[in-house]
């Protein structure tokens, strides 16, 4: 099937009355072409495509800014300072949508320099399909099919990354263990297909209530684990015992009507000299089962303090 690249441009930014000016093109031909399908087949990662492509389209064309654009799949890469003459482009492949391009520059484009950036445009868009491709798997494999949420491999990775990090800066570093009470009877009375929907609905809670900054993963059944980042004392508890009113408030039924009940335990620790990243989540473990044994509903750390052990609501 032949490939299909469709472009639009677009008018420019501010219009200029005075002639325009053109760009020599002895540096644009067909090895400046074969190089660049070359360089791009380089990489298979988006981000560092978008880098080559770029650099090549600076050197041949004076191009100050390049902004790609992918909405569906949340896709924004901003590279250089943009101008006030811009040039649009939507892109697709055998019918597939692979985003939109738009250049700047100082200089207002030349129809010449618009038919070259739509040939230059023919040798990305099959490696952008490939990374697309790449990075719709990667986020798969690292993502947990039911909640969206981090599953156990991000988690290894991004924990082993947070503690570098806080060691190294000597930064403030919190895990929750967050587990869902009682709910072997929710699947033992409603069923798995409404235990799912449990897990998704508490998933997503968590993720609304934690901050841009923290990490929210799938740690296995009904256990999350959450990394709050430059977050200690007072600040912790606070995250938590919102985390926990919010589950608590969840007003969830059965498609016949029936209200299900939804509370969580959530143990808590946090980062001290000499702690590993290992013993952090083995604290925060051991500060769940205390919550689960004291009544559950309950938000404990592993080292408690007054304002750690506290049921009901939290005024912040």
């Amino acid at each position: 099937m032949p490939t299909t690249v469709k472009t639009r441009r677009e008018k420019p930014l501010v219009k200029k009355t005075s002639a325009v000016e053109s760009l020599s093109f002895e540096t644009l031909n067909t090895n400046a072409q074969h190089q660049l399908t070359s360089l791009l087949q380089t990489t298979i990662e988006i981000e560092p495509l978008f880098e080559l492509f770029y650099g090549q389209m600076q050197h041949l064309l004076k191009i100050n800014s390049c902004c790609y654009t992918h909405t569906e799949k949340n896709l924004t890469i901003k590279l250089g300072t943009a101008k006030r003459h811009s040039c649009d482009y939507s892109l697709s492949i055998q019918h597939q949508f692979i985003g939109e391009l738009v250049f700047t520059r100082e200089l207002r484009f030349s129809e010449e320099e618009l038919n070259q950036i739509e040939v230059l445009l023919g040798t990305l868009v099959y490696p952008l399909r490939n990374a697309l491709n790449y990075r719709d798997a990667l986020n798969q494999a690292m993502h947990d099919p039911l909640t969206g949420l981090g599953n156990r491999g991000a988690l290894e990775s991004a924990l082993e990354h947070q503690w570098q990090v806080a060691q190294r800066y000597e930064q403030d570093m919190t895990v929750l263990m967050i587990d869902i009470d009682h709910f072997k009877s929710i699947n033992d009375r409603f069923g798995h297909d409404i235990g799912d929907y449990v897990i998704k609905e508490v998933a997503s809670t968590i993720n609304v209530t934690t901050r841009q900054t923290d990490l929210a993963f799938r740690y296995g059944g009904e256990e999350f684990l959450v990394i709050l980042n430059k977050t200690y004392g007072l600040g912790s508890t606070i995250i938590a015992e919102r985390i926990r009113e919010n589950i608590e408030s969840l007003q969830l039924k059965t498609p016949g009507g029936q209200q299900i009940k939804v509370t969580a335990s959530i143990g808590g620790s946090q980062l001290r000299a000499n702690t590993s990243k290992d013993e952090l989540v083995k604290q925060a473990d051991k500060a769940l089962y205390s919550a689960k044994g004291q009544g559950r509903n309950l938000v404990i750390f592993d080292e408690p303090h007054k304002e750690h052990q506290r049921q009901g609501h939290l005024s912040v």
